[in-house]
């Protein structure tokens, strides 16, 4: 499946080209709002940060990055809820490119 020519400079992105977390909240979330909810439950980005000179406006004083934090189910599309089992995990010092069981192909591009 050919991409879009138009956006080979976002899709060819290396590590070394964004901004990247000194740490990152993830939270267990439950998809258990609805009568009709499907009850999955799994870990999922509570926020990224990024330590810096200036002082941020939240509770840890550092820079919040983009990242996927809705609370949508990835199974139903219903809306989670966080539980209060929470981790803060560091990047490892050795990052260098993992598959994790998903093939890794060229990046074919269309105009």
């Amino acid at each position: 499946m050919p991409f879009p020519r138009k956006f080979k400079h976002l899709l060819e992105l290396e590590l070394s080209d964004i901004e990247t977390p000194d740490y990152v909240w993830l939270e267990y979330a439950v998809c258990a709002c609805e009568k009709d909810s499907c009850g999955w439950g799994g870990w999922m980005i509570g926020a990224a940060f990024k330590k810096t000179d200036e002082q941020h406006a939240n509770p840890y004083g550092d820079k919040v990055l983009p990242a996927m934090m809705d609370q949508v189910c990835p199974e139903c599309g219903k809306t989670t809820f966080r539980t209060a089992a929470s981790i803060r995990v560091i990047p490892s010092e050795d990052q260098k490119r993992r598959s994790f069981g998903h093939e890794i192909l060229l990046i074919e591009y269309e105009d």
